[in-house]
């Protein structure tokens, strides 16, 4: 349950990149929303474009550690940090349905959600740049 609405929600945990996560909070606090209020509007969107019907790969989450080659127990960050989101209770069914329909996780499924969102959607700077330069040399 939200403590600020009442409201039911789902509370799903899934891994990104710190960078990521980090422009995701970026993201949410140039556009004047919570980081809550800006996933929600993402998972809207997510499930209206339906990305995954058009070509996007569910993509994979990564561990916040891994064992050191040739070690025993040895660890070291990945890079990747948890991510916590909150979800209205149907917003959440809508994305465990996606999981059973294209055996993925719930990890993998709110992860591509949050790529598409800061990649495809909502790209940095550096990478619009990116993308106009190439289009320019390649026009």
């Amino acid at each position: 349950m939200d403590k600020k609405t009442g409201e039911m929600c789902a509370r799903i945990a899934t891994r990104a990149p710190a960078r990521m996560h980090n422009y995701s909070g970026i993201l949410a606090e140039v556009t004047n929303r919570s980081v809550q209020k800006m996933l929600y509007d993402a998972g809207q969107r997510f499930f209206r474009d339906k990305p995954w019907e058009h070509g996007l790969k569910w993509r994979q989450t990564k561990g916040l550690t891994s064992t050191i080659k040739g070690t025993v127990g040895q660890k070291v960050p990945t890079g990747w940090v948890q991510v916590n989101m909150l979800f209205p209770a149907e917003m959440g069914l809508a994305l465990e349905q996606l999981t059973k329909e294209y055996d993925v996780s719930m990890s993998s499924v709110t992860y591509t959600m949050l790529y598409w969102w800061t990649w495809w959607i909502c790209p940095p700077a550096s990478e619009r740049a990116r993308r106009e330069d190439f289009l320019r040399r390649n026009s």
